[in-house]
């Protein structure tokens, strides 16, 4: 009887609208890896991320007609071997899923660590001149460091992108980042709003939208890309990272950000990397948090369903 009833449920959960990759509106690429991490000195464990926050999508009333797929394409055993060639391997594959799905509207990658967000713009920039990626993240993650890891994704996309790209970084702490980090990028343009700069520019994170038409204003012909690292959040809500924050931004400015970034910008790709499960609590409460976001991105609103 347990069964058949758990079954029954599953027909009511975003689970049931799950279907093959080329039939998606909706698609999940998932980076279960934490090699990049490992190589910035991060604790282990973001490997899971990707498997985590699902089983906790999964599991959400579903009250649309979005399908969704997801396909894994992490190469733990390469990036070991040779990280800088993985990531080029990377990007190509990306770029071909990019180019070859022509009913997905939204993509969601899910890390790992943030050095993921470098091939995943590369991949893009094949196919947009023009790209302004939001991240929110209380590290720059533009080291100068000469290995790529997951600290150096946005000083590496700065120096290759071919075109016109902005880096706009939100809830950043001087204290978590180096001199050397903070150094201007070679290339690009970047703008840096650090926890007391959004705290005093949405007065109190309460005119958020007032806030973001200043710092991010709608330009035609460009591709957004928001990236969310893990531990932008407080730690009273994301302890399942390998920097738990202890004064990050609240959900509520972070949720704002995203539906700005869908509703304003039309934005159709979104990245969530660095949450770490192994750090999180029995109740998961990181990746409820985390899936709450996605859920807001799997809204219907906002996708034309044939």
């Amino acid at each position: 009887m347990q069964n058949r009833t758990a079954a029954a449920r599953d027909l009511e959960r975003i689970i049931n609208n799950r279907t093959e990759v080329q039939s998606a509106d909706i698609l999940f690429l998932k980076f279960s890896s934490d090699i990049g991490t490992i190589r910035n000195a991060g604790r282990r464990g973001s490997l899971y991320a990707p498997e985590a926050i699902l089983s906790v999508v999964k599991k959400l009333a579903c009250h649309n007609l979005s399908k969704w797929s997801d396909v894994e394409l992490a190469n733990p055993a390469l990036e070991s071997e040779n990280f800088e060639e993985a990531q080029v391997k990377l990007s190509a594959h990306i770029q071909k899923i990019l180019t070859e799905q022509k009913r997905a509207q939204k993509f969601i990658y899910l890390g790992g660590g943030h050095d993921y967000i470098y091939p995943t713009v590369k991949a893009i920039n094949h196919s947009s001149k023009k790209c302004v990626i939001i991240n929110l993240d209380a590290h720059l993650d533009t080291r100068t460091d000469k290995e790529a890891n997951s600290g150096t994704p946005f000083r590496q996309i700065a120096r290759e992108f071919e075109g016109e790209v902005e880096i706009v970084q939100l809830g950043i702490h001087d204290f978590a980042n180096s001199i050397t980090t903070m150094s201007n990028l070679e290339k690009g343009k970047e703008i840096v709003a650090t926890y007391e700069d959004v705290r005093f520019g949405s007065k109190d994170f309460t005119e958020t939208e007032k806030f973001l038409e200043r710092v991010i204003p709608f330009q035609k012909d460009t591709t957004y890309i928001f990236s969310l690292d893990a531990d932008v959040m407080e730690a009273g809500i994301m302890e399942g990272v390998s920097a738990v924050n202890h004064r990050g931004l609240p959900y509520d400015f972070i949720e704002d950000v995203l539906l700005y970034a869908i509703d304003k910008l039309h934005c159709q790709h979104f990245g969530i990397f660095e949450y770490n499960p192994v750090y999180d609590n029995l109740s998961q409460k990181g990746a409820r948090t985390l899936a709450a976001l996605i859920y807001q991105i799997m809204d219907e609103r906002t996708l034309l369903i044939d």
